[in-house]
């Protein structure tokens, strides 16, 4: 991964049911979990060959990979592609058959390193990758509207719940120790966060000033290479830089009426359709007769968040809300109230409470998230060499020639 690749900081929370539905949600969290990183398709033989020979190799179950304290087997590599294939697939996406042996053997990789850290933690690492662990089921399982609904995505995704708290503990482990053996020794000043915010400066602006003044030093370079540099600079600070503008937002309130059971997620019948089409259309004329739409909200709203955000979002016009809401909600002006809205679920009726314009974020607001960006991208750049050295230690052999090739190192945040 490169260090140019790392999202941006969020500048503002946001949470709703209404957004894309949790199916595609849970399918991004594999990425957050490192899957993206431990796949492709698995390499198919020359030939088929017949069934006995596949079933020997799979019973055989060979090693692949192995060093001091670590072993990694052919069905772990399956386990993880089955994941990783389901995953490609929720979000729409395929593999080509010419990235096949490099996805692979990035996989092959990925879990190898994965040992190696676990293998690096104490028992004070284990206890708090359990409440890592445990906070982020918790999170993950928001996202699905139900507890079966969440487990049914995972069978989707060629994972039972077992397999994926297993992952989530894994990775968990992983993060705390590189927490310890790296994060916690990266500093970054105050000023450094000051000075992003101001100028757009961090490590990939730093590292290309660097190789601007050497080239400036060095009398046969070319003017081409160094206005070529001093473009991808300016280019990348502007983009830092638009990062921290707010673009313009809207505060509103809502009020739903679904038209998805609640436990399914299917379709209500067309009768119980129809009869919350003609709720909904009272409950208009109630809230446009001018009764307390907030008291409305409350008492008939089946928005699942309303406990917790009482029918209230704000948010921008690059939020992932369903796109009927999201342009009802901009054509308001502050206090008014929208016609009957229909989306993928339900019916709603919206009101503007408030048009907020594009400003840049307050830095007070947003400096602890810009240092932990930072302090990021300095943590991406030193993971390599840190995996590395971990490999050389316990004498990693690849044992497997199908997976003897060069890994790209993306060390270089530049590109």
């Amino acid at each position: 991964m490169t260090i140019s690749s790392i999202a941006p900081p969020s500048l503002e929370g946001l949470g709703s049911r209404l957004r894309v539905r949790a199916a595609v949600k849970l399918a991004a969290l594999f990425a957050a979990l490192g899957f993206f990183a431990a796949g492709a398709v698995l390499p198919a033989a020359e030939n088929q060959g017949t069934l006995a020979s596949k079933l020997a190799e799979l019973f055989d179950n060979p090693v692949l990979a192995r060093g001091k304290g670590i072993e990694v087997k052919r069905a772990q590599l399956e386990e993880a592609f089955t994941a990783y294939k389901a995953n490609l697939v929720a979000r729409g996406q395929n593999l080509s058959e010419d990235m096949r042996s490099l996805r692979e053997a990035q996989m092959l990789d990925r879990l190898i390193v994965t040992q190696l850290l676990t293998n690096q933690a104490n028992a004070d690492d284990h206890v708090k990758a359990r409440e890592v662990a445990a906070k982020s089921m918790t999170d993950y399982k928001k996202a699905a509207p139900t507890e079966d609904s969440f487990n049914r995505q995972l069978v989707a995704l060629g994972l039972t719940p077992e397999q994926f708290a297993s992952r989530v503990q894994e990775q968990a482990l992983s993060q705390v120790v590189l927490e310890r053996e790296l994060k916690s020794k990266i500093t970054v000043s105050d000023a450094d966060v000051k000075e992003f915010y101001q100028t757009g400066t961090d490590l990939v602006v730093k590292l290309l000033q660097a190789e601007l003044e050497q080239l400036a030093k060095n009398p046969e370079s070319k003017a081409t290479d160094l206005a070529d540099i001093k473009s991808r600079l300016e280019e990348f600070k502007k983009g830092n830089l638009a990062r921290m503008e707010q673009p313009e937002r809207v505060r509103v309130i809502h009020l739903l009426l679904a038209t998805r059971d609640r436990q399914t997620e299917q379709e209500l019948p067309e009768d119980l359709r129809r009869a919350k089409r003609e709720q909904i259309e009272k409950l208009w004329q109630r809230a446009k007769g001018g009764e307390d739409f907030a008291k409305l909200v409350q008492e008939f709203s089946e928005d699942r968040g309303l406990a917790e955000t009482k029918g209230e979002y704000t948010f921008s016009r690059n939020d992932p809300f369903v796109p009927e809401f999201k342009a009802a909600a901009f054509s308001l002006n502050s206090g008014q109230l929208s016609d009957v809205v229909t989306t993928m679920f339900g019916y709603h009726i919206i009101k503007c409470l408030e048009r907020i314009p594009p400003k840049k974020a307050d830095f007070e607001k947003i400096s602890g998230e810009l240092k932990d960006f930072l302090t990021e991208q300095q943590l991406q750049r030193q993971m390599p060499d840190y995996f590395a050295k971990l490999k050389a230690e316990a004498g990693v052999e690849i044992l497997d020639p199908r997976y003897k090739i060069a890994l790209p190192k993306d060390t270089d945040p530049r590109k």
